[in-house]
């Protein structure tokens, strides 16, 4: 091979590799048929894909993530953030949907992986050493468990009761205000001898 053709296959093997990382990065996202005003169809995919790992149908609690209405509930959140906490969603949103390209267990986006695969990566997260992997996943788990539990059957099933004045004076029936009568036997002594405290009190 000539020194020329060498130097012809560099760029294009460059473009290629620019290629696949556009395809791995941005392409392959369906529409997942919610309308988000926030969420990008990667995100939605993405946290389609954790919640529903989280929260799989047919548990306990048959709704899965999906079902219970995670995907809006998300979109209205990222909303309401102000914009520095929202572009910090935002990279943990590609922190795990790419994160199997470096921690496994496939060479794979989040969102290609298998149900099994996925809760293992998640698994990785929230037992790894590294403290930013363990905050990545209890970030999300947080949004996730927040988005599952504004569902109003899931909170039904949980027998959840809404409280929007958690701390606010509650009525309190007159009869726990009475006071209480105690009688004390004439036939009942008691005495108090002081004494020194033993040697065991301080060992």
């Amino acid at each position: 091979m000539s020194l020329l053709s060498a130097w012809f296959l560099v760029p294009v093997a460059l473009a290629a590799a620019i290629a696949l990382l556009a395809r791995g990065v941005f392409l392959g996202y369906p529409a997942t048929g919610v309308r988000a005003r926030n969420l990008s169809r990667k995100e939605q995919a993405i946290l389609a894909a954790a919640a529903d790992a989280l929260f799989p149908s047919g548990g306990p609690i048959p709704l899965s993530g999906t079902d219970a209405g995670a995907i809006p509930y998300l979109d209205a959140y990222v909303g309401r953030v102000d914009r520095t906490q929202r572009a910090l969603m935002r990279l943990l949103f590609q922190a795990v949907e790419h994160g199997p390209w470096l921690l496994g267990p496939r060479f794979a986006r989040f969102t290609r992986l298998g149900v099994g695969d996925r809760i293992a990566f998640l698994g990785k997260l929230a037992k790894s050493d590294l403290y930013f992997l363990r905050v990545i996943f209890l970030s999300l788990r947080v949004m996730l468990t927040m988005a599952y539990l504004a569902n109003q059957d899931v909170a039904r099933r949980m027998r959840i009761e809404t409280n929007l004045e958690p701390f606010a004076p509650r009525a309190v029936a007159a009869e726990a205000l009475a006071p209480a009568s105690v009688s004390v036997s004439a036939s009942v002594s008691v005495s108090i001898r002081p004494s020194a405290p033993g040697r065991e009190a301080f060992a």
